[in-house]
């Protein structure tokens, strides 16, 4: 199955440019029907805590073009949004929807980011979340979750083969990032991608890096800085296979 991971940098509290920005980066990607698009967390707007500029309304905006953008390109697409306010807060979620315009899955992210204040702005969700799309099961994280390892097994104990991670991450930590994503493969025997963010917000930088590992921790990718577009193919069959004969997952004793 092909991979699109889109690294975007994005407009801070701008929806409509982001909108277009999305729209133009994919414009330019070869697409193969089929494939899995992965856009950054809170694409419209960036990792922004002010939930006027945020939150979806009711007609989900966002969501729409995920959607529509499925459609276009026959391809399920995965993206973060905030949902409207209600009682005062959002979520932070990563939606999927397939090229008939269906909710493949709705994850919450689990683990706010308390050192901005995020757990007051957007609660946490409750379970990881697994869909299967071209017959893979695959399982979503945003951002933070990377750091909890408890979060994912629960997933993987469910079957996910393939582990996804949208976010925000800046340059400050970004070798964290890359080396989060490469022991989540290794210890799930799972691929994992990561899809960041680039550019600037307000008082921070993020150098990019999305990446992604397959099943024994090898690079599929790592991204330059860059805004760009990167395309993969990732191979289940070996994963499974290796699943098969390594028995660390059938050796779990002490997880839930």
């Amino acid at each position: 199955m092909q991979i699109v991971a889109v690294q975007m940098n994005m407009a801070w509290e701008d929806k409509a440019a982001n909108h277009q920005r999305l729209r133009d980066l994919l414009a330019n990607a070869t697409i193969e029907p089929g494939a899995l698009v992965i856009v950054p967390e809170m694409f419209e707007t960036g990792f922004s805590m002010n939930l006027q500029a945020t939150a979806q309304s009711e007609e989900r905006h966002g969501e729409a073009l995920l959607r529509e953008l499925a459609g276009q390109y026959q391809a399920a697409v995965m993206g973060g949004v905030a949902g409207p306010v209600i009682d005062g807060v959002s979520r932070n979620e990563a939606v999927v929807f397939g090229p008939d315009g269906t909710e493949l899955v709705r994850y919450q992210k689990m683990q706010p980011f308390t050192l901005t204040g995020e757990d007051k702005y957007y609660p946490a969700g409750g379970v990881p979340k697994i869909f299967q799309w071209q017959g893979i099961k695959i399982a979503p994280f945003v951002c933070y979750d990377l750091r909890f390892p408890e979060l994912f097994r629960p997933a993987v104990r469910q079957g996910a083969e393939l582990i996804t991670l949208i976010a925000c991450w800046p340059a400050a930590r970004s070798e964290h990032w890359v080396r989060l994503l490469q022991a989540r493969a290794i210890e799930n025997l799972a691929v994992v991608v990561g899809v960041n963010r680039c550019g600037e917000e307000p008082n921070l930088l993020f150098d990019g890096r999305s990446s992604a590992f397959d099943h024994m921790g090898n690079t599929l990718f790592e991204a330059s800085a860059e805004e760009q577009v990167i395309t993969t193919e990732i191979d289940i069959a070996a994963a499974r296979r290796w699943r098969e004969k390594f028995p660390a997952l059938r050796d779990i004793t002490h997880c839930p």
